[in-house]
């Protein structure tokens, strides 16, 4: 019987076994690579989603999104930030009532606002006092404008209302 390792030695100096290359480890990399680089790219602005109970209304305008705390208004309920604040019983209130302020909504914004300016002055960035609302198309007006109104009392100065964009 032959030494193994000479007849390794013997194999490799003829050439004739074939080298087979694994490249799966290599897969899984680019594999890696791809999820980190689909997940990370952005065209342009902030991809919003609508509520499933909204209609938002059609507009020409051409500004994008940015991120930020997000109101739904809907036909009979108000949602900061995917939590209830005003149900239906309520909402049927605020149509009736004489005072521009919503104060549940009021109480939850300024939460809001006082995390946002504590996490602001941690970074070293400011506060920016801006807040999205999302609308349905049927809301009656004078709601919008409390929701408006209760915003900017809460420390939410600068707002944008989500339309469709027309084209």
């Amino acid at each position: 019987m032959a030494n193994p390792r000479a007849a390794r030695q013997a194999r490799r100096r003829r050439g004739g076994e074939e080298v087979k290359l694994n490249i799966t480890s290599m897969m899984d990399m680019f594999t890696i690579i791809l999820v980190f680089l689909i997940k990370n790219f952005s065209t342009e602005g902030a991809i919003v989603t609508p509520a499933d109970n909204l209609t938002l209304p059609r507009s020409t305008v051409e500004k994008h999104a940015n991120e930020a705390l997000s109101v739904q208004v809907s036909k009979n309920s108000i949602i900061v930030e995917n939590v209830l604040v005003v149900d239906q019983k309520h909402f049927d209130e605020i149509l009736k009532q004489k005072d521009f302020m919503i104060q549940t909504l009021h109480d939850v914004l300024v939460k809001y606002a006082e995390e946002a300016k504590k996490m602001a002055e941690i970074s070293g960035k400011d506060f920016s006092g801006e807040i999205t609302i999302q609308g349905d198309v049927e809301i009656p007006y004078n709601i919008l404008t409390r929701v408006m109104y209760t915003c900017g009392q809460a420390g939410y100065p600068k707002m944008n209302l989500f339309v469709y964009r027309q084209g």
